[in-house]
């Protein structure tokens, strides 16, 4: 069974659970892009500064934010983060799977509990970029019935994508 909790970044082993995860993460993204021309990223470099410091000093990096973590047994398996992006908008950032968790509803608890939190906030919209490449991530973010929405990113590859929340979600 997944387990989801919030993570208190003040506290020092909520840095560390999520230290793995945040460098397979990027460490995946950054090779990713490489082999789709759009980065030259090879695995013996080191990760990019601002990728490095949200492993580093997670607690800077995502100040304002809610870190969310799923637990299996007790052991970290994923991860999301979601960030203020407006006064009424929220958005899905790091979301990430181990990929030996992958295809047992991991993501898709991860992604609830953060809808669940952005209607709570008395959001209105939250918002994610996935790379085009991430196919499986694309499908399942347009089945939670998020759209794809013009870019807001100047990066070639990203998709930006939408969902709207319904006015009265947060009393629901």
């Amino acid at each position: 069974m997944v387990e989801i909790r919030y993570l208190d970044l003040t506290e020092e082993p909520a840095g560390q659970a999520i230290g793995g995860l945040l460098t397979a993460y990027h460490r995946q993204t950054e090779d990713e892009k490489a082999s789709h021309g759009v980065g030259d990223f090879s695995v013996s470099d080191s990760l990019p500064v601002k990728y490095q410091r949200e492993i580093d000093l997670p607690l800077e990096a995502f100040a304002n934010s809610q870190v969310l973590v799923a637990q299996q047994d007790g052991e970290p398996v994923g991860m999301m983060v979601l960030s203020p992006a407006g006064s009424a908008v929220k958005e899905v950032k790091r979301l990430w799977v181990e990929p030996f968790a992958r295809g047992a509803g991991v993501g898709a608890a991860l992604l609830q509990e953060a809808l669940h939190s952005a209607r709570l906030s008395g959001a209105g919209t939250v918002r994610l970029t996935v790379w085009e490449w991430r196919y499986p991530a694309l499908r399942s973010y347009l089945r939670f019935g998020f759209r794809r929405v013009p870019s807001w990113e100047e990066r070639a590859g990203l998709q930006c994508l939408e969902l709207q929340l319904p006015a009265d979600s947060a009393h629901r």
